[in-house]
């Protein structure tokens, strides 16, 4: 860090919100107002400040996850009140504001897509579905105080076994979230970061959770607080249906998956768009953009809820997005490598083993337990009698081979044989 750039976060500490002129003649009066706007640009492009406010009125303040930690030390009954910040989101630009910074986006791009051939779209999400119904309904579920664990969550949602003495909200509250991860992944194609998805998503997750029903899918009309912070957000209906169409417009405007998915994190339950549910509702719409660019999901399930909450507060509070940005990115990188060993098994199938199935099975049984040996003469002449076109026979005797050659005690069910069948057997 350079002489100049400690200067100027000195100076904006003690000042939080100064602006350029007063950075320039209190904190770096030897070098020219370029050179200042320059170090500003710069250290705010690599979240060290966060800039608000437009023109003469653009202010900076120290960026940082130990920025909103400090801010939470003090009680939130002695920490000043603070009203809904309609620049928050007007000064964020699509394409030009970034909250999570270049390098980072890198880092999650390359976690979250390995290096495979390219898929139709949706197959991914298709694939991982099942797993990401239970990993993803427990973790969002348990950032709400839901006491069921991963396993009881599991068996609720394969087999609507319902865990013995839990209220019977916290079954609702995740099989709501069942519903509302299957909706996104059946329309996967035709989803958008829209007032109707997400307003679908809303009213999917809150099914049977809200007092008013009918406020499902609808968005607030009557003031609402935030426990354990200052924080007062809108109250006036028409200002919750305005700001909540910028958001929406923006959102849909943002290019960057996972730009698009924080922005989603951050500006959803800071606008509190519902009456309640809005935390939930941003957590699933947030994994939209990742899933249709065939991205790992965001489970959450490595989330450090204490991380999560604070971040928000912070962004509450502070619009300081620091500290969810980086309880974001620590629980992407790990949730990503557990949806990356699945990839493995997403590449196009062999066409032998889905057309060909039945005969397949039927020629690595005669090999195995008639001829002892894979003999592809054999198997050619098979393949004629069961009418298999010419110009798969080929293959399909070919892939026979392999499956054959790759048989031991610990995969031979597949094909309805026992270990000791494999006895004898030539693998020449």
């Amino acid at each position: 860090m350079t002489l100049s750039d400690q200067a100027i976060l000195d100076y904006i500490a003690a000042h939080p919100g100064a602006g350029r002129n007063a950075i320039h003649r209190h904190a770096a009066p030897e070098v020219s107002e370029t050179t200042v706007w320059r170090t500003l640009k710069r250290l705010v492009d690599e979240n060290r400040l966060e800039v608000s406010g437009k023109g003469r009125a653009t202010g900076y303040t120290l960026a940082g996850a130990s920025v909103v930690r400090a801010h939470l030390k003090t009680p939130y009954n002695r920490r000043r009140p603070a009203n809904y910040n309609k620049e928050f989101l007007d000064r964020y630009v699509p394409g030009k504001t970034f909250y999570l910074g270049e390098a980072d986006r890198a880092r999650l791009q390359e976690t979250g897509r390995p290096d495979i051939p390219p898929l139709p779209a949706g197959t991914y999400a298709r694939h991982i579905l099942e797993r990401l119904l239970v990993d993803l309904s427990w973790a969002s579920s348990r950032m709400e105080g839901n006491t069921y664990n991963i396993l009881e969550t599991e068996r609720l949602i394969r087999f609507g076994q319902e865990a013995a003495g839990k209220d019977r909200k916290e079954a609702l509250m995740i099989l709501n979230h069942k519903e509302a991860i299957q909706y996104v992944v059946d329309n996967l194609t035709d989803l958008t970061i829209s007032r109707p998805d997400i307003f679908n998503i809303h009213a999917l997750l809150s099914g049977g959770l809200l007092s008013d029903p009918a406020m499902a899918g609808q968005l607030r009309r009557m003031p609402v607080g935030i426990t354990h912070s200052s924080y007062r957000p809108l109250g006036d209906q028409f200002e919750i249906e305005e700001e909540f169409g910028i958001l929406i417009h923006k959102a849909a405007a943002i290019t960057d998956p996972f730009e698009q998915s924080f922005f989603l994190l951050v500006h959803i339950p800071y606008l509190q768009a519902f009456d309640d549910i809005n935390k939930r509702t941003s957590r699933i719409a947030s994994n939209i953009p990742l899933l249709k660019a065939d991205l790992a999901p965001m489970s959450f399930i490595t989330m450090d809820d204490s991380d999560y909450i604070d971040g928000l507060i912070g962004i509450y509070e502070l619009n300081n997005v620091s500290l969810l940005r980086e309880a974001y990115v620590d629980a992407y990188l790990p949730s990503a490598e557990n949806y990356k060993t699945l990839r493995a098994e997403v590449e196009t199938p062999d066409k032998a083993a889905l057309a060909y199935r039945d005969f397949v099975r039927e020629a690595v049984r005669r090999s195995v337990l008639n001829w002892k040996a894979f003999q592809p003469d054999k198997i050619m002449q098979m393949a004629i009698d069961a009418d298999i076109p010419e110009a798969d026979r080929e293959h399909v005797v070919d892939y026979v081979g392999q499956e054959f050659h790759s048989l031991h005690e610990g995969n031979v069910i597949r094909y309805r044989l026992r270990p000791d069948d494999l006895a004898g057997i030539s693998r020449v």
